[in-house]
């Protein structure tokens, strides 16, 4: 059917711009799954992402792959497919791109902080590579790590890498997790604090999937950053790849034009993997580690964390999850500010939850990838033209078009989820993703979960948590 998707239930920005998703990994970088390249072109249209990340270009295997496989036509610094099997195909662009993983000492411990490279050329990757040689990194896998004495050694060595060409871009990945700048172990302040002089040369950050703009907004060094984000996916898969973007407002589409956009905060929206169901949305720990039985863990909202820190099943110390740690960063850089409240420049956004997740609630299984799931999946996408389109088309309009493609339980429930209507129980917490649950609303500032043996289990406490922005 062709469906009238001129009725837009969100303002006129959302209409606007390049939809990129720049930060992915090969299989070379561990995790699961495989960016297959022909996949991610096919794949991509469905989800309405433009322009991805090449993930791991650094790494010699993969690159040979890219180089194989994809040319730049218009030597612009996008490159395609260039077996493409359909026109269509080559509407998906790549940018070469890698994530390097920076580790230096901060007090008496180290810490392993992820940044996210964007190179123009492959002359840049090539010239990158034998730099990271000369600094003695022995790239084994997908993600180069890159050892350093101190913070001026870190400052030093990141310039040189900038100094390649003039559009070679870095920005901190996934900002609050543990591998993240504000991650908890070693905990610092402020950027610089790690990255020394080179902190002035970030003009960006990436939320990572566990945060979004209602947590950053906490935290006042990055009140005059470009925020954006990305998938981090290890995967092409449709519930892996594009499950948080950024809409870039781009002259044209070119590498140079998106880093001048990058770096001068030409940002539309960005959209959002819900943040309760990133795997360190909150403070806990999981079950199956540390001596828990599977079955026991615990997980808080900060204000119902143990005010030691102290997990009530194991008895060891907790980390704070990434809503407690920006509370505790918003405290020291000196602003207490509240959560629920935007500070600082208008961040657009929304939240989304990946179509093929709600279709295997619906289905009631746990695998998003069976043919099922991907039957139903086309026929939505079919209609609709992409999944972006599932969270900006109007509501009325999305529910009309629903109930003549599918049966009513699968179009009740991606309306609920755009209602709002929606929670992820127990959130993520600890390594963990988040568990959907359609139909009922969680107060995620007031959860206090403990299933162990120490102490009886506690009853989540269900209300209404808007995803209104």
């Amino acid at each position: 059917m062709n469906a009238n998707l001129d009725q837009i239930d969100l303002p006129e920005i959302f209409r606007k711009g390049v939809i990129c998703d720049l930060h992915a990994h090969s299989s070379y970088a561990g995790g699961t799954g495989s960016l297959d390249l022909t996949t991610a072109v096919k794949n991509m249209p469905k989800k309405g992402v433009q322009i991805i990340g090449t993930g791991d270009c650094l790494y010699q295997p993969w690159l040979k792959i890219l180089k194989e496989k994809l040319h730049d036509p218009d030597e612009n610094g996008t490159f395609e497919l260039k077996e493409a099997e359909q026109e269509k195909d080559l509407e998906t662009k790549f940018i070469l791109q890698t994530e390097i993983a920076i580790t230096a000492p901060v007090g008496v411990a180290r810490k392993n902080v992820h940044c996210v490279f964007l190179w123009p050329n492959f002359n840049a990757v090539d010239e990158a590579i034998k730099l990271l040689e000369k600094f003695g990194v022995k790239n084994s896998m997908g993600r180069p790590f890159l050892t350093n004495k101190n913070r001026e050694e870190t400052s030093n060595r990141i310039t040189k890498l900038l100094e390649i060409d003039p559009l070679v871009e870095f920005f901190p990945a996934h900002i609050l997790v543990p591998l993240g700048i504000y991650g908890p172990k070693p905990a610092i302040t402020f950027m610089d604090d790690f990255f020394g002089e080179v902190a002035s040369r970030i003009h960006a950050f990436e939320t990572g999937l566990s945060a979004d703009p209602s947590i950053c907004t906490l935290i006042p060094e990055l009140d005059k950053l470009t925020l954006i984000s990305n998938s981090d996916a290890h995967s092409a898969a449709l519930n892996r790849l594009g499950r948080e973007l950024t809409s870039f407002d781009l002259k044209k589409v070119s590498y140079e034009e998106l880093i001048d956009a990058i770096r001068n905060n030409r940002v539309c929206y960005t959209a959002e993997f819900h943040p309760s169901e990133g795997r360190y949305f909150l403070t806990g720990h999981r079950g199956g580690i540390r001596g828990h039985k599977e079955d026991e863990f615990c997980v808080f909202s900060p204000d119902r964390a143990p005010k030691n820190m102290v997990c009530p099943i194991c008895g060891l110390t907790m980390s704070p999850g990434v809503l407690q740690r920006a509370i505790e960063l918003s405290k020291a850089q000196g602003s207490e500010r509240e959560f629920g409240t935007f500070y600082g420049q208008k961040r657009n956004f929304y939240r989304m939850v990946p179509l093929v997740e709600i279709l295997a609630h619906a289905l009631g299984t746990k695998n998003s990838n069976t043919k099922k799931v991907t039957l139903f999946y086309e026929i939505i996408i079919g209609a609709i033209g992409n999944e972006c389109k599932l969270w900006t088309t109007k509501l009325e309009v999305l529910t009309e078009i629903l109930q003549q493609l599918v049966d009513e339980p699968i179009a009740r429930a991606i309306i609920e989820v755009r209602k709002g209507n929606f929670c992820f129980s127990p959130p993520g917490f600890d390594g963990t993703y988040g568990e959907l649950v359609i139909g009922e609303t969680s107060n995620y500032q007031n959860i206090e979960i403990i299933k162990g043996a120490k102490r009886a289990s506690q009853q989540l406490t269900l209300d209404r948590f808007s995803t209104k922005d």
